[in-house]
């Protein structure tokens, strides 16, 4: 499934199909390419979409980016 985030590095740097890992404080941090090869047991997830939207079907979006879990 998918699940809006708090991003621990600005939003913008994020892109879609980049591997996350869990952060400081419950956020989700990106995954250089060697952390995913040496640490592959660590993805949560993939960066599915940088929202451009305030709101969607009534959920605030405060700056998270969504996430396709893994």
């Amino acid at each position: 499934g998918r699940v809006l985030a708090y991003p621990y590095e600005d939003w913008w740097t994020f892109e879609p199909g980049e591997a996350v890992c869990a952060g400081p404080n419950g956020t989700v941090s990106k995954m250089s390419r060697r952390e995913v090869r040496k640490y592959p047991e660590r993805i949560i997830g993939t960066v599915s979409e940088l929202p451009t939207y305030e709101k969607r079907k009534d959920i605030q979006v405060n700056g998270r980016i969504w996430i396709t879990i893994k």
